[in-house]
C-alpha cells in the first residue's frame, strides 16, 4: 500500500507538468522568470526521489519521502508571493493560474499511509491554506475569500479520500497481524511436533540400542564387538547414524504423538482415538499433519470456544483411512466470515490438510451451536 501510494503519487506529480507545458508561457508578466524553473525542479525533483523509493521498496524512507515532495510543494507556493508581479493573472491562463495547485495534494495520500491522521490532515491545513493565499493573489489581485472557500471544498474532497486510505491502512495492517500469527503458530506447531519427534527417536535408541549395549556388557575389555555396538549406540544419540529413507510411524507411535501434543496444551480435553490395527504404518509427513492440524483445532477450541465449553478429539486410525473430529459445544461461529484472529482454521487446518496428497480439513459451527472439526486423510 505504501509503495503503491508513493509511486502512483510521484508518477502524477511528474506528468502533470508535462500537461501544463503551455501554462508555463503564460505566466510572463505575472511572477518573475526564475519562479518558474526553481519550482519545476524543487517539486520534480522530490517527486522523483519518492518514484525511486517507492520501486525500490524501502518502506523506512516512503514518509520522509512524502514529507519532502510536501515541503517542495509548500516552499514553491510561499516563493510565488515574493515572484509574484502584483498583477492578476489574464483569464485566457485558465484555472488554475498557479501549477502546483494541481499537485500539492497529493503528498497527503502519501502521508497517510505511513503516519498518524494528524500528519496529513495538518499537512492539507497548510498547504492548501497557502495555495488559497496564492491563488487569491494571482486571480484578484488582492487578498480575499472566494479563494479559502475553494480550498475548504478541497479539503473536505480529500478528507474523504484520506478517510478511505486509512480504512484501507487498518485492511492491510490487520492482514500483516494475521500474517505474523499464522507464521508464529506454524513455527510453534512444527517446533512441537519437531520436539515429539526427537524424543521418539531418542526413546527408541534407548530401547533399542543403549540397553541392548547395555545388558552385553562384559568383563572382557577387549571384546571388539562391544566397542562396535557402543559407538553406533553413541552415533545413534547424537543424530549423526540416522537413517536416509524415509521415515514411517505406526498407528500406535501416530495416536502417542496425538496424545502427547493435545495434553501438552492442558488436561481438559477428552480424547478417543482407536488404533484396530497398531502396526499399521503412516508416511510421517501424514502422521505430522494430522497431529499438527488436531492440535490447531483443539487450540483453536480453547481460545474461543468459551470458558464453559468441553472439548473432544475423537477418531480412528485404520489401516487406509485417518479420521479425526474436535468437537466442542461452545460459542461457535460464522466460518464463512473467519475473523483475523481465526487464521489457524484457514492455514492451520484447512490448507495444511489440503496440501497433504489424500488429505482433507472441515470447519462446521453456526452461532451458538458449537464446532466441529473434521480431519480426514484417505491413503491412495
Amino acid at each position: 500500500m505504501q509503495r503503491g501510494a508513493a509511486i502512483s503519487m510521484a508518477l502524477t506529480t511528474l506528468i502533470l507538468p508535462v500537461l501544463m507545458i503551455g501554462h508555463f508561457f503564460s505566466v510572463d508578466g505575472v511572477v518573475d522568470g526564475w519562479w518558474v524553473p526553481v519550482s519545476l525542479t524543487a517539486v520534480l525533483g522530490a517527486a522523483a526521489m519518492l518514484l525511486v523509493i517507492g520501486v525500490r521498496g524501502d518502506a523506512a524512507t516512503i514518509g520522509p519521502g512524502a514529507v519532502a515532495l510536501g515541503a517542495a510543494n509548500i516552499v514553491t507556493l510561499f516563493l510565488w508571493i515574493p515572484a509574484w508581479s502584483e498583477q492578476a493573472a489574464p483569464e485566457l491562463m485558465g484555472s488554475p493560474p498557479v501549477w502546483p495547485a494541481n499537485t500539492v495534494v497529493l503528498p497527503a495520500i502519501v502521508l497517510a499511509t505511513v503516519y498518524r491522521p494528524w500528519v496529513p490532515f495538518g499537512y492539507l491545513v497548510v498547504g492548501l491554506g497557502t495555495l488559497a493565499t496564492v491563488q487569491q493573489l494571482a486571480k484578484q489581485g488582492r487578498f480575499g475569500d472566494l479563494a479559502y472557500v475553494n480550498a475548504l471544498l478541497t479539503a473536505s474532497l480529500m478528507g474523504v479520500l484520506i478517510a478511505l486510505t486509512y480504512a484501507a491502512m487498518g485492511g492491510v495492517r490487520l492482514a500483516d497481524r494475521r500474517r505474523e500469527d499464522v507464521l508464529h503458530a506454524t513455527f510453534a506447531s512444527a517446533s512441537r511436533a519437531a520436539r515429539i519427534a526427537e524424543r521418539d527417536r531418542w526413546d527408541a535408541v534407548v530401547r533399542d540400542q543403549v540397553v541392548a549395549v547395555l545388558r552385553g556388557i562384559s568383563t572382557d575389555e577387549t571384546d571388539p564387538r562391544a566397542r562396535v555396538q557402543a559407538r553406533a549406540a553413541l552415533d545413534a544419540l547424537d543424530g549423526t547414524a540416522a537413517r536416509a529413507e524415509a521415515v514411517e510411524l505406526t498407528g500406535a507411535e501416530t495416536r502417542v504423538r496425538l496424545l502427547d501434543a493435545v495434553n501438552a496444551l492442558g488436561d481438559d480435553t477428552i480424547v478417543e482415538v482407536d488404533v484396530p490395527d497398531v502396526a499399521v504404518r503412516y508416511p510421517y509427513p501424514v502422521a505430522e499433519a494430522v497431529t499438527d492440524a488436531a492440535v490447531e483445532a483443539v487450540t483453536n477450541a480453547r481460545r474461543h470456544a468459551g470458558p464453559s465449553a468441553s472439548r473432544a478429539l475423537l477418531g480412528v486410525l485404520d489401516g487406509d483411512l485417518i479420521r479425526l473430529r474436535v468437537v466442542d459445544d461452545g460459542v461457535g461461529f460464522d466460518p464463512n466470515r473467519v475473523a483475523a484472529d481465526r487464521s489457524g482454521v484457514e492455514m492451520g487446518i484447512r490448507r495444511r490438510m489440503a496440501n497433504l496428497p489424500g488429505g482433507g480439513g472441515w470447519v462446521r459451527s453456526a452461532p451458538g451451536d458449537g464446532t466441529v472439526v473434521s480431519i480426514e486423510w484417505r491413503r491412495s
